[in-house]
């Protein structure tokens, strides 16, 4: 039954402090996530949670920082810190959807603060692409998938709730400018990171880097007017990634951290990410109606990694650079980001019509 460990994994996060939750790129996830799928199911107590983390960190203000380092999860920081590292942008995700949720002009006021210092701040490659950051050389000459999430869908969130066309406009750039550097043009996934000026990239896809890059695709194609120049190419991206990632998927509907080894290990996080992507393809008909039956089973296996105190385990973190030799030595657990993740997919499936209002509130 879906009910029970959904209402095990909603009583867990309601239970959770928003204000123990930064603004960083892992626990920013988890108010975005509720927000999204407060909306979807007409849940008010996850649209007051998610409000209540905006008014914490709106109230401890917005800082620019070129040197603003990453913050980890858990960490007690309050307030949003605007630099060059891209995981320091993810406010307008939250502010977006709460915007639908409750129309404030503070939350459009937000959106427009933070993606105008993410476009100020951000580090350029020749080309335009903005690189990682995040604290040390290599990120700051290189393009990750995690940055491609942090700028596309953070400028398509901020141009859903305040018209401003350029962000659209650089959203679809840097998803088209990722896709050139990072997509494999035999199997159109996605490869971690790769040094433009070298052209020397990771050997592996990775599955919650694909996750990123397909969430990305998705939210630059069905937030941005789909009369901009590049629109349609990065459909075409988008399409080339899902089905490479269909081939890829486990029996049992998840994907393995590294996808094309098969002695790798199932992992959560990128799964759930895939699935959500999956899912905004089949609502929008981007891709066949016969993916409703791999996403539907990739969810009902996801449902059996919530625990009995509702945690949603089979999470790694770190996980990124490398091929299996460091995913294998990464912590795998339950994390605030694959939480926030979790819920997103909820709303996707909700949208794709995968997940009825009742079934999700039975047993809450």
């Amino acid at each position: 039954m879906r009910n029970a460990p959904l209402a095990l994994f909603r009583a867990r996060c309601l239970g959770l402090s928003p204000t123990a939750h930064n603004a960083g790129w892992e626990d920013s996830l988890m108010p975005y996530g509720m927000a999204r799928a407060g909306l979807a199911f007409g849940d008010q107590p996850l649209i007051d949670w998610a409000m209540r983390w905006f008014e914490y960190h709106h109230a401890a203000g917005y800082r620019e920082e070129p040197a603003a380092p990453v913050i980890n999860s858990g960490e007690a920081k309050a307030g949003h810190h605007l630099g060059e590292y891209c995981g320091n942008w993810g406010g307008p995700l939250v502010f977006a959807s709460l915007y639908r949720a409750r129309p404030q002009q503070a939350l459009r006021d937000a959106a427009v603060l933070v993606c105008d210092a993410a476009l100020r701040q951000a580090v350029r490659l020749p080309d335009g692409a903005i690189a990682h950051d995040g604290g040390w050389d290599h990120p700051r000459g290189s393009l990750w998938v995690d940055t491609l999430f942090y700028s596309s869908s953070v400028l398509a969130e901020g141009y859903s709730v305040t018209g401003r066309v350029a962000y659209a406009e650089e959203a679809v750039r840097q998803a088209l400018l990722h896709a050139k550097w990072l997509q494999d043009p035999c199997t159109g996934g996605f490869f971690h990171d790769v040094m433009p000026a070298t052209g020397v990239r990771t050997a592996s896809f990775w599955a919650r880097g694909n996750g990123w890059s397909l969430l990305a695709l998705a939210d630059t194609l069905r937030l941005c007017p789909a009369d901009l120049p590049g629109w349609a190419e990065v459909l075409k991206a988008y399409r080339a990634l899902a089905t490479c990632m269909l081939r890829y998927q486990h029996t049992s509907g998840l994907w393995r951290i590294v996808p094309e080894n098969p002695d790798a290990h199932l992992e959560t996080s990128g799964s759930t990410m895939l699935l959500a992507g999956l899912a905004n393809g089949l609502a929008a008909g981007w891709i066949e109606p016969t993916v409703r039956g791999p996403v539907a089973r990739g969810f009902d296996e996801l449902l059996t990694w919530i625990d009995r105190r509702g945690a949603l385990q089979g999470s790694q973190r770190p996980a990124g650079i490398g091929g299996w030799e460091t995913h294998k030595l990464s912590n795998i657990g339950e994390f605030a980001f694959a939480h926030g993740l979790f819920w997103r997919l909820l709303a996707d499936l909700r949208e794709a019509g995968l997940l009825e209002r009742d079934a999700y509130f039975a047993g809450s």
